[in-house]
């Protein structure tokens, strides 16, 4: 890479004069690094600012007609990255669900985005109340999209809320899907690898040139790519289509024998069906009874206090439930439980007013970057032709190519059916989906740092903690069985 072929040479202080019609020495030939560093180097000796000017004159000076020609031509090639940044931008809605089962390789995904689209692609990016919204044939988000995967009679009377508990059960008894994603993880290593090569690019372009209203900055892209990055990341946030969504990490549970005064987020107003919820699998003699909204003072046990105790599912779980429990399992019993999670998640159609707000910000944000980076980009100084050339060609192909592994990790997550997702109108039919969700048995449910098995709290953690926040999919699911002990 430090021999590159340059179009001119790398002055070092002297008088490129030679007649038009002589050659230039084959030694001028050679793009040589080390020379060209420590002349930058040389540059920001100084104490200060005002030092630091004096010698970039003082070289400035002593750079002729053809290399200084070499040197503007070099760095208006590359004020093409800051536009080509807002014409690649984030892909929101693919990235969403990226960022869903994978977090960490969401994150990647924006920093490789090299910042935000600066032009909205729809109208409804900006209302409260914005359209359908749609993975581009990636998954299902309504119950017409799901219906291939979860046929329906047409003479089935159940609502909504039970239809999609008893879709989350029969994923919940698939055995499909059981794959470790090995090629998510080949994505997530070729990502960090661009991220690297984009850190590379910027130290490299930073060492030899100087930006002459920031002369002692040695790591003035740098800073160009960190507000890149910050806008990819609010970019991405903002483009979110729901300001409030509900995650829930499911799998099959064991047989297990709970106590009766563990915490439970059961509020259904009506008993639930036997033909929609089979019984509850446990090892305990006793029938299984179907709670009411007649719960007891001891169901409950709140590390924070509420205001009001209401009978929200949600206003529960989020509050915090206070809980640290033990289960029985029989050693004699045989028992199954799920190698890969799934989830699902529930969101509330439209955006808030704040959420709007953001969206303007974030495009705001984007067109202050494209300006700054363009500044900065016209105004470096010693930028050779070589210089240009390896850094455009890493960053661009570390946005291409970036996006590619993207698209690719979402297809390769999605073939699993490893999401169910409903969009419902308001929070009190967002909790009537988690209610009846809760409501069956025999599967282990993680959702706001608790874990639940047959709708019974067994242990809360902090999320921030544990691998499956920050692995999602790729994190093997709660393993209740370590929380129990044998007959």
């Amino acid at each position: 890479l430090f021999l590159v072929p340059s179009v001119s040479a790398q002055e070092t202080g002297g008088d490129c004069s030679a007649d038009e019609n002589d050659a230039l020495p084959m030694a001028e030939l050679v793009f040589h690094f080390r020379t060209w560093q420590s002349k930058a180097q040389g540059i920001r000796k100084g104490t200060d600012r005002v030092q630091c000017l004096r010698n970039l004159s003082n070289a400035l000076g002593k750079v002729c007609s053809l290399r200084a020609a070499e040197n503007a031509g070099s760095a208006g090639a590359l004020t093409l990255l800051p536009t080509a940044g807002a014409l690649i931008g984030t892909p929101t809605k693919e990235l969403w669900v990226v960022y869903k089962l994978m977090p960490l390789a969401g994150v990647l995904s924006m920093l490789l985005s090299l910042g935000g689209t600066m032009i909205p692609s729809q109208a409804s990016e900006y209302e409260i109340k914005a359209s359908g919204f749609s993975y581009g044939g990636l998954m299902a988000t309504t119950k017409e999209e799901e219906k291939e995967d979860f046929p329906e009679s047409k003479l089935d009377e159940r609502t909504e809320p039970e239809k999609f508990a008893s879709k989350v059960e029969q994923r919940s008894k698939d055995h499909r899907g059981g794959r470790k994603y090995i090629r998510v993880w080949y994505g997530i290593f070729i990502q960090v690898g661009w991220v690297s090569l984009l850190l590379f690019a910027c130290w490299f372009a930073s060492s030899g040139s100087v930006i002459p209203w920031w002369c002692t900055n040695a790591s003035w892209m740098l800073f160009w790519y960190s507000m890149v990055a910050i806008s990819s990341i609010l970019e991405n946030v903002a483009g979110v289509p729901f300001t409030q969504q509900w995650t829930l990490r499911v799998s099959r549970a064991p047989k297990l024998r709970i106590s009766d005064d563990a915490p439970s987020v059961r509020f259904l107003e009506k008993p639930v069906s036997r033909a929609a919820f089979p019984p509850r699998l446990s090892l305990s003699t006793n029938p299984p009874s179907y709670p009411t909204t007649q719960i007891d003072e001891e169901d409950f046990s709140f590390t924070k206090p509420l205001k009001k105790r209401s009978t929200d599912v949600l206003d529960a779980l989020e509050v915090g439930l206070n809980c640290k429990g033990q289960v029985i399992m029989d050693n004699k019993e045989p028992w199954s439980a799920s190698r890969v999670p799934f989830y699902v998640i529930i969101s509330m159609e439209g955006i808030s007013s704040s959420h709007a707000a953001l969206r303007v910000f974030s495009k705001a944000f984007s067109v202050a970057c494209f300006a700054a980076g363009t500044l900065i980009f016209a105004s470096a100084q010693f930028v050779t032709i070589s210089v240009s050339l390896t850094v455009i060609f890493i960053v661009l192909s570390a946005g291409v190519f970036g996006r590619v592994v993207a698209m690719w990790m979402a297809s390769e997550m999605i073939r699993g059916r490893p999401i169910l997702h409903r969009v419902v109108k308001s929070r009190a039919e967002a909790a009537d989906y988690i209610d009846h969700i809760m409501a069956l048995d025999s599967i282990t449910v993680e959702v706001l740092g608790h874990v639940f098995v047959n709708g019974r709290c067994i242990k809360r953690y902090n999320k921030w903690l544990r691998l499956a926040t920050w692995f999602g999919i790729l994190a093997e699911p709660f393993d209740v069985t370590k929380l129990a002990v044998s007959l």
